[in-house]
């Protein structure tokens, strides 16, 4: 058996000095420690929920337990990627994050489409559950206009997923040349760590609905999720959020068995 190549070791040691640095530059930023927390917290809630099936569970609420596996992996790999300085990569993971989160704001319009998408063909797949349909759907359910969720869509996959041109830039450190290998930019980090935070919220936010039969412990972690992910709203967004509310839902729990 042959040693593992210098050279990748010496790109590990370059990768955990970027985290060092990365971490301390999030510590010392009260938003991105916010970001970030609200993060985990998220990424908890999906760890229990896959961690934790019901007792009776039917092949929809697994389907859904395994997209929230895809969610805590997603988030994971992206915060790696984002604090050892791949923020290209970062963002492609992101986009993939997206796509799922607004596949589940699809299926919580209409539970009986968890089954559809489940077990459809790849012609079924393409006409009903492509990601412009999706997108599509949810515009006309909220009744936006704007095309916003196509435009977030658009831009993770011109600056990331897809090789462009102008996707470039990710590979370039502010004010210098394009680099090859990890760097650490906080003009690049703040709005990563800061578009992370918004899809594992949207992500706590989608799956909740489509969770039946909850163990205590899942219920407990969707109380918690519903708790930062209002406050976190409220703090960079000014939507009001209901405590009282959250401290009933906490008293019936602790009442539970």
């Amino acid at each position: 058996m042959s040693p593992i190549p210098e050279n990748f070791k010496k790109l590990h040691q370059g990768e955990e000095f970027l985290r060092t640095k990365t971490y301390e530059a999030i510590e010392a930023d009260e938003d991105l420690s916010r970001h970030v927390a609200v993060t985990e917290r998220i990424m908890d809630f999906l760890n229990v929920l896959s961690a934790k099936p019901p007792s009776k569970e039917d092949e929809d609420t697994k389907a859904v337990r395994l997209l929230g596996m895809r969610l805590f992996n997603g988030c994971a790999a992206a915060l790696q990627l984002i604090v050892t300085g791949y923020y290209q990569n970062a963002a492609m993971i992101m986009r993939d994050l997206l796509e799922t989160v607004f596949l589940l704001g699809f299926l919580g319009l209409d539970r009986t489409k968890i089954s559809e998408w489940r077990t459809a063909d790849d012609a079924t797949r393409k006409k009903v559950f492509a990601p412009i349909k999706i997108r599509t759907a949810l515009d006309e359910n909220d009744g936006f206009t704007g095309k916003k969720r196509a435009e977030a869509y658009n831009i993770l996959s011109e600056l990331a997923s897809h090789p462009t041109y102008k996707g470039f830039r990710m590979l370039a450190p502010k004010g210098s040349e394009h680099h090859c290998g990890p760097f650490f930019d906080f003009s690049v980090l703040k709005p990563l760590i800061e578009q992370l935070a918004s899809l594992a919220v949207q992500a706590g936010a989608n799956i909740n609905p489509l969770i039946e039969d909850e163990t205590k412990e899942i219920a407990m972690a969707s109380v918690d999720c519903i708790e930062v992910s209002g406050e976190w709203f409220e703090r960079y967004f000014e939507v009001p959020f209901d405590r009282k509310k959250i401290k009933e839902m906490k008293a019936l729990l602790n009442q539970r068995e």
